[in-house]
């Protein structure tokens, strides 16, 4: 199941910064995204915050919020998890796939953070995470026949796109997101998005639209109504 889902993201990943068994179930592209979970009552707060660490990724950020959801965040990317805290272990139990997913002792001084398994250790520090701002051109120009939520059956990224310019991709089973901008022309849509907080990306897929099937990327999609 693990390694399945580590494709699954970093097949939808593969463009950004991340070098990233289930079934091909159906669901919402968008709606269970960040989904709240149960978080146990004890020391969970202590980790609470945004942190950062050069021993995973300088440019990726981590957040751990108090209602036990947690986040990789970069550039306009997003991985989603959670954690909780095992009172009779004093242990964390966090999972953000491709990142941290395992129990961890959680050695906090200050501004810094040791978070230690079996495997790893990993030292974070406190940190902001920045505004991201889309680097796209001024005038986007969307297509009418684009607009809604698009899913494949063959496909692992689904997307969304919508009127003002701005489109999302995700994973099939929502645990990671790219935000985008995206402009269309001569059959192509051109998605724009930021890998780190200062370095922008782009993406460029044809596309055709025929008896409400949506060819894109080599795929075919139905929209989800």
């Amino acid at each position: 199941m693990k390694r399945l889902l580590i494709a699954l993201i970093c097949l939808i990943l593969t463009f950004t910064l991340c070098a990233c068994n289930s079934t091909q179930e159906t669901v919402d592209p968008i709606e269970n995204i960040g989904e709240t979970t149960s978080l146990n009552q004890g020391s969970q707060n202590e980790i609470v915050g945004t942190w950062i660490c050069d021993d995973i990724n300088e440019k990726c950020y981590f957040i751990f919020e108090d209602n036990g959801d947690a986040f990789a965040k970069w550039g306009t990317s997003t991985v989603y998890g959670y954690f909780d805290f095992e009172d009779e272990t004093n242990l964390y139990d966090i999972d953000i796939p491709n990142f941290l997913y395992n129990e961890y002792k959680a050695n906090i001084d200050g501004d810094e953070m040791t978070l230690e398994s079996d495997e790893s250790s990993y030292t974070f520090k406190k940190a902001t995470m920045p505004e991201v701002t889309i680097k796209a051109p001024t005038k986007l120009k969307t297509d009418e026949s684009l607009i809604g939520d698009w899913q494949s059956e063959d496909s692992p990224e689904c997307y969304r796109f919508n009127k003002d310019g701005t489109a999302v991709i995700t994973d099939v089973l929502n645990y990671a997101t790219v935000d985008c901008k995206y402009s269309c022309s001569d059959n192509k849509v051109t998605l724009y998005y930021m890998v780190t907080e200062e370095q922008d990306g782009s993406r460029e897929l044809e596309y055709s639209l025929k008896n409400n099937i949506l060819a894109l990327n080599g795929y075919e999609y139905e929209k989800v109504e």
